[in-house]
C-alpha cells in the first residue's frame, strides 16, 4: 500500500485547527491562573475587612470611653451623647 499525499489546502487545513488548538490550551491555562489570582484579591480583601473591623472596633470602644455613648456627626466633627429616657412606672 501506498502513502498518499495530502492536499496543500488539507494541510492547511490540519495546522489551522491545530493553531486554534493551541490557543484554546492558552486561553483555558490564563484562565485559571486569573481565577488563582482572582482567590488570592479574595483571600487579601477578606483579611483587610477583618482588620478594618478590628480597628472599627477598637476606635469605637476608645471614643465610648472618651465621650460616652451616643453618635458622631462628621460634618460637624461633633459627638452627641444618647440620652437615656426614664422608664415612666405606672
Amino acid at each position: 500500500m501506498e502513502n498518499k499525499k495530502l492536499t496543500q489546502e488539507e494541510l492547511q487545513q490540519i495546522k489551522e485547527i491545530q493553531a486554534k488548538n493551541q490557543a484554546v490550551i492558552s486561553e483555558l491555562g490564563q484562565i485559571e491562573l486569573l481565577k488563582l489570582q482572582l482567590k488570592t484579591r479574595r483571600q487579601n480583601a477578606k483579611e483587610f475587612l477583618q482588620e478594618l473591623g478590628k480597628d472599627e472596633k477598637a476606635l469605637a470602644e476608645s471614643l465610648e470611653a472618651a465621650y460616652g455613648k451616643g453618635t458622631i456627626d462628621l460634618e460637624k466633627g461633633e459627638f452627641i451623647r444618647y440620652v437615656e429616657q426614664a422608664q415612666v412606672v405606672e
